[in-house]
């Protein structure tokens, strides 16, 4: 016998929420009909999410209740969300001294979604400048080959797949990466663009940025050592409130892309513990699917940052310490001591944009909901 319904239940708050209502149907053993599938968007979870952003969390607990919906985000979305949340667009004087309240957050929705890119830059994208081969006529009308590789298996251990195959690359290598502190791995991206003169480009995200520039310093490197190779740092998407207050996810993904023919992608990161002791696997990809990486690292790249110290054209021995530019002001980046750092400096540079792909390398839209 089913007791009385609880706090949470349908018979205490009437209609629930989209989520809430699923889970309570579920909930139910003797109900055997499914339903089916409906994406769509879920107007309680914006509003809640929003809420959280510009109010805080007791905001976002009241707007759960008052649409009778389950408290979604989990307690590490919230940490994050309202640890990198950054502020809204600032109103002029004028607009500052004529709105207040629910006026002012008016016309910061005005400000921050009146295009579908309100974040977009006018700037030029950066130039792939160290060249690119066309994808090759036999990989894109090739049928897609996938081969797994466990780091479990030491037969195919992933850090040997990856020295093999940047020793062998021979037109690009361009890698996509969350962590990057493996100095073997360096080394044979360094030999592949220094000794072969295969162009190298390097994406790291810019959350983990600051291990990369430490692993530089310990083996006294600058961008005078790196003249073949481009390194740049990426970040996930923006989500943006009706408000204006908003925060940037992680770059999370990982990829290499070899000589536009093969890709290795998964969960492995450039590190001594993921070579050693996580466990990790990966997909290297042959075929038309390769296309899709191809089309994917331009459009990261288009959205890139410079990593000082290692842009094309500056002075690699300028008394500048190392430091990243942030996606937000809560990513902090490593800096060591000043009167042990190497000396290097940004200088800006003036970049082409990439016609290659056209739109494609147009940064994309504001996460909203």
């Amino acid at each position: 016998m089913l007791g009385s319904p609880g706090p949470g239940s349908l018979g205490a708050q009437g209609m629930a929420g989209l989520l809430r209502g699923r889970v309570e149907e579920l909930k139910r053993p003797w109900w055997r009909e499914s339903s089916p599938l409906v994406l769509r968007h879920s107007e309680a979870a914006r509003l809640a999410a929003d809420a959280l952003l510009e109010r805080g969390e007791a905001a976002y607990l009241r707007v759960i209740s008052e649409e009778r919906e389950l408290p979604f985000l989990s307690a590490l979305d919230v940490d994050y969300m309202t640890s990198h949340v950054r502020g809204a667009p600032e109103l002029s004087e004028a607009q500052g001294q004529e709105a207040s309240g629910p006026d002012r957050l008016s016309l910061l929705s005005e400000v921050t979604s009146g295009t579908y890119f309100p974040m977009a830059s006018d700037i030029d994208p950066p130039d792939l400048d160290l060249g690119w081969p066309e994808v090759p006529q036999a990989t894109g009308f090739s049928p897609t080959q996938a081969v797994v590789h466990f780091q479990r298996d030491k037969a195919k251990n992933i850090k040997d797949l990856l020295r093999f195959l940047f020793s062998q690359a021979r037109t690009v290598v361009a890698v996509v990466m969350d962590i990057f502190t493996d100095m073997e791995l360096l080394c044979d991206l360094m030999e592949a663009s220094s000794r072969r003169g295969v162009p190298v480009y390097l994406l790291l995200a810019q959350e983990h940025l600051r291990h990369f520039l430490e692993m530089c310093y310990k083996m006294d490197l600058n961008g005078g050592h790196l003249p073949n190779m481009r390194v740049r740092s990426t970040c996930g998407d923006t989500y943006c409130s009706k408000a204006g207050r908003r925060f940037t996810g992680q770059a999370l993904e990982k990829f290499v892309l070899i000589d536009c023919e093969q890709v290795v992608a998964g969960s492995y990161s450039f590190t001594w513990l993921c070579n050693q002791a996580h466990t990790s696997m990966v997909l290297q990809l042959r075929g038309r699917i390769v296309e899709d990486f191809d089309r994917e690292f331009r459009c990261l790249y288009a959205e890139s940052r410079p990593v000082e110290g290692f842009c094309s054209g500056e002075d690699p021995l300028s008394p500048r310490a190392l430091r990243p530019s942030p996606c937000g002001p809560s990513l902090q980046a490593w800096h060591p001591k000043p009167h042990i750092v190497p000396a290097l400096q940004h200088q800006p540079q003036q970049h082409q944009a990439v016609t290659t792909y056209g739109s494609l390398l147009l940064p994309r839209s504001t996460r909203r909901w």
